[in-house]
C-alpha cells in the first residue's frame, strides 16, 4: 500500500515508461532511454529511478556496456509489485487524465496513417493494439482501424455511418450499430467471410467494451463522432 500512497504522478510517468518499455522488449533499460523518452536529463531520471527502486518497484541489475569492452551499466526492470500495481491500476479505471491521454493517442494514430495505403495503416495500429493491456485503450485503437477504413469509403459514407449511430441515444447500442456497420462494409469490400483475425479483434471488442463504465461509452462515442 505504501507504493501506492507514495507514487506521485511523476514517479508513475517514469514508472509507466520504464514498465512499457519492458514489456516490448522483455529486457532491463538504461535510464538514459527513460530520460530520453520523458524528455529529462539521464541523472534526473536515474534519481527517480533510483526512488522507485527504494520502493520496491525497480530492481537493478548490470549489463555489459557494448561501447566500452568490460564495463557494465546500471539498467532497472519492473518488480512483481510493479507488475501488480500497474495491472490493477491499468486495467480499470475511472482517470479523466488517462481518458484524455488515450484518446490523443489514438486520434495521433489515424493521422499518422492517412498518407499510408489503407492495409499499411490498419497493419501498423493492429501490431501496436498487441501491446495494449487497458480496456479503454484496446477499444479505442480497435474504432482507429474502423475509422480509418471508413475514411477510405469517403465523407458521405462516413457521415452516414455517424448519422446511423445517432438513431439511438444509449452508448452501447451506439457502439454495437457502428462496429457492425463497418465490419459488415469490410466484408463487402473484401468479398469474402471475415478474416480469423478480426474475428478475433470484434470479440476482443466486445468482451472489453462490455466492461467499461458509461463514461467510459460515451468517450469512445465521442471520439467516432470527433474522427
Amino acid at each position: 500500500m505504501a507504493a501506492t500512497i507514495n507514487l506521485t504522478k511523476r514517479r508513475r510517468e517514469f514508472l509507466d515508461k520504464i514498465w512499457h518499455q519492458y514489456q516490448t522488449t522483455n529486457l532491463p533499460v538504461h535510464y538514459s532511454e527513460v530520460a530520453e523518452a520523458i524528455g529529462v536529463s539521464k541523472w534526473t531520471a536515474y534519481d527517480v529511478l533510483k526512488t522507485l527502486e527504494s520502493q520496491g518497484l525497480l530492481k537493478r541489475t548490470y549489463a555489459t556496456n557494448e561501447n566500452e569492452t568490460g564495463r557494465s551499466v546500471v539498467v532497472f526492470s519492473p518488480t512483481e509489485m510493479a507488475d501488480h500495481l500497474f495491472q490493477k491500476e491499468r486495467r480499470i479505471f475511472s482517470n479523466p487524465e488517462e481518458w484524455e491521454m488515450i484518446l490523443n493517442q489514438a486520434t495521433n494514430l489515424i493521422e499518422n496513417q492517412q498518407n499510408l495505403p489503407l492495409m499499411d495503416g490498419i497493419n501498423n495500429i493492429l501490431e501496436q493494439m498487441k501491446n495494449v493491456d487497458v480496456k479503454l485503450e484496446f477499444c479505442a485503437y480497435f474504432l482507429c482501424v474502423l475509422i480509418i477504413f471508413l475514411k477510405s469509403l469517403g465523407n458521405p459514407v462516413k457521415e452516414l455511418t455517424v448519422n446511423v449511430v445517432n438513431a439511438s441515444q444509449e452508448s452501447k447500442v451506439q457502439l454495437t450499430v457502428f462496429v457492425g456497420a463497418v465490419v459488415g462494409m469490410i466484408i463487402q469490400s473484401v468479398g469474402e467471410e471475415l478474416s480469423p483475425e478480426m474475428v478475433t479483434l470484434v470479440q476482443q471488442f466486445f468482451d472489453n467494451a462490455n466492461q467499461l463504465n458509461s463514461k467510459e461509452l460515451d468517450i469512445l462515442i465521442s471520439f467516432i463522432k470527433q474522427s
